[in-house]
């Protein structure tokens, strides 16, 4: 369901985007119309959730980095655009379960930066933590890779008004999650699934910009399988 802020918001970036942006988007076929996504991409700038925002067609929700949510206003704000605060450098029981919520409401969908930061030294991706595969396994959403370039100048909030920035932006196609029996998944899946999902961001980005995955590339997918978005179900996530 979106808010007024959010649908506000999401407008009129997509309007200074077109004004000002050099934008070419790759795979918007590849996005199912019904049904709970995870939107996750690589993170090279602050206005990184803004832009795959505007590509969903829905009022996605995020996980932000506490830090943000101080003052009261920009509370306010967060939470009507979509946003929930996550403890970085630990295991958030508390923004999993708001997210697997999220999941469950009709089209429900989460837009995810596995790398809990932004590349800030332009050496590309960083090893992505494992909430993520957390999230895909307890609700079944499919996911949604997401490869972002040229952002780089976009690091201040203010840009929203004037982001001039060359940006490529490629969505692959709808990936689910297979798990190993019933259960809490071991470690060892979970950070194998974390590798997969990263590996098919990288895989839609320069190799410049693959860092950590760089020499990663040629590992088989063995708990993830790309599907058509024809393929991908409307029922609602469910949550183990």
């Amino acid at each position: 369901m979106k808010s007024g802020v959010f649908t506000i918001c999401n407008t009129a970036f997509k309007l200074t985007l077109r004004l000002f942006a050099d934008q070419v988007i790759e795979g918007r076929e590849n996005i199912p119309e019904h049904g709970p996504l995870i939107f996750v991409a690589n993170h090279v700038s602050n206005l990184d959730p803004p832009i795959v925002a505007a590509l969903t067609g829905r009022h996605p929700g995020f996980l932000a980095k506490s830090e943000l949510f101080k003052s009261r206003p920009f509370i306010m704000f967060l939470n009507a655009y979509g946003a929930h605060p996550l403890k970085r450098g630990s295991h958030d029981i508390g923004a999993l379960r708001w997210g697997a919520r999220r999941l469950k409401q009709p089209d429900g969908t989460l837009v995810l930066f596995p790398e809990g930061t932004r590349d800030k030294n332009g050496e590309g991706m960083r090893k992505g933590l494992p909430g993520v595969s957390h999230m895909a396994l307890m609700t079944g959403a499919p996911i949604i890779p997401v490869g972002i370039t040229g952002a780089e100048p976009l690091q201040s909030f203010i840009k929203v008004l004037m982001p001039k920035a060359r940006l490529r932006i490629k969505i692959g196609k709808p990936v689910l999650v297979t798990r190993e029996g019933p259960g809490r998944p071991a470690r060892e899946q979970v950070d194998a699934v974390t590798t997969e999902i990263m590996l098919r961001v990288a895989h839609l980005l320069p190799e410049s910009y693959r860092g950590y995955y760089r020499e990663l590339m040629d590992i088989p997918f063995v708990y993830t399988k790309e599907l058509e978005a024809a393929e991908i179900s409307a029922a609602p996530a469910h949550a183990t």
